[in-house]
């Protein structure tokens, strides 16, 4: 009986083959790795990134002191352990946690790496944390498989067999998730936007315009024109047409319409609305904001300027200055706006429809 109690519940044999200094000073040179690429390679990195991956190294420092912490204590048990004896079961059980601890620090080293990685492939514009999380997540996963098979002997194969129905009810259950999570993993790989890019999503007849804020495993969180948050589901993000005004290596095409009454001269016109549309500082200089005749009508001719920018975001701000610009130069050279003419037409009567007919003939 008392031979059996004595008996450890975590084979230190196997503990001890998986701790080793070996290993242990390879995670620390990987974490050193990790700052040094940080010190070296992201000095010009924005504000928002230093202060994300000095968190992350601030909790990895935290987490490694712990486990070198533990991982001095379990050598120095070591030392002294008699087979059978109480110290030999919590060696067991400190070398289980020491192993553990190691593990946590493994993983988010390799978290940092990745958020290196990706902001060294995208200095100017964000990066998804979707990805960064998927990627920490299976590493968690397999660290806690690897972990159960070394220590306990756990055969991962039978068990992943038998759990075949479950993960079918659990599949059904989450089939909305799911749909997101695959969606929003193809998103990132398809890469029709980024983060930081002006979008346009046209699904039916909605249709919203946002900046791309974050892409996570849900959703895809935009920031409207008007500083709205705009939550969307990654699925229908990819069902979704998506137009990219970020993506474009030209300029942005936008228009505004003025109607002037006949009799002026129309190059004179022109002239003068091109020449203030120019004159806007955020209108593209090439290529140059052109003026023509778009319609035709009773009250007047309708001149549509056609000018090039390149901030979406600022888009009515900038329509803003191109309409007063070219309101106050027509006004300075006397030419005023033609009024909408409406015409209310009375109930007909044959005595009216006569007046009518007799004014026709007599203009």
């Amino acid at each position: 009986m008392n031979s059996h109690l004595s008996q450890p519940w975590i084979p230190l044999s196997r503990i001890e083959s998986l701790i080793q200094l070996e290993p242990a000073l390879a995670v620390l040179g990987l974490a050193l790795g990790a700052w040094l690429i940080y010190k070296i390679f992201l000095r010009d990195i924005s504000v928002e990134r230093h202060t994300n991956l000095k968190n992350l190294f601030s909790n990895l420092l935290m987490h490694m002191g712990l486990w070198i912490v533990l991982f001095i204590t379990y050598g120095l048990l070591q030392k002294g352990i008699v087979i059978g004896s109480t110290l030999e079961r919590f060696s067991s059980y400190l070398g289980l946690v020491t192993l553990i601890s190691g593990a946590v620090v493994f993983v988010k080293t390799c978290r940092i790496l990745l958020f290196e990685y990706l902001f060294l492939g995208h200095m100017n514009v964000g990066v998804p944390v979707l990805l960064v999380n998927l990627f920490t997540l299976l590493i968690s996963i397999c660290m806690t498989g690897w972990i159960a098979t070394e220590v306990f002997n756990v055969r991962l194969a039978p068990l992943l067999a038998t759990s075949a129905i479950f993960s079918l009810v659990l599949g059904l259950a989450l089939q909305d998730t799911l749909g997101n999570l695959f969606a929003g993993v193809a998103l990132q790989l398809d890469k029709p936007y980024e983060i930081g890019d002006w979008i346009e999503i046209k699904s039916g007849p909605e249709k919203r315009v946002g900046q791309v804020y974050e892409i996570s495993w849900r959703a895809t969180l935009l920031i409207g024109l008007s500083e709205e948050a705009l939550t969307i589901p990654n699925r229908m993000m990819a069902q979704a047409e998506v137009s990219n005004f970020s993506k474009k290596q030209g300029a942005i095409l936008r228009s505004q319409i003025f109607k002037v009454p006949y009799g002026v001269s129309i190059p004179e016109v022109k002239n003068i609305l091109t020449t203030a549309a120019t004159k806007v500082l955020q209108v593209r200089k090439e290529p140059a904001p052109v003026a023509l005749v778009s319609e035709t009508s009773e009250a007047g001719m309708s001149f549509k300027v056609v000018y090039s920018i390149t901030e979406f975001g600022s888009q009515f701000m900038i329509a803003n200055g191109v309409i007063t610009a070219c309101v106050e130069a027509l006004e300075n050279a006397g030419i005023r706006l033609a009024p909408q003419r409406v015409q209310i037409v009375p109930e007909a009567t044959p005595a009216l429809s006569q007046n009518i007919q007799n004014a026709h003939q007599n203009a």
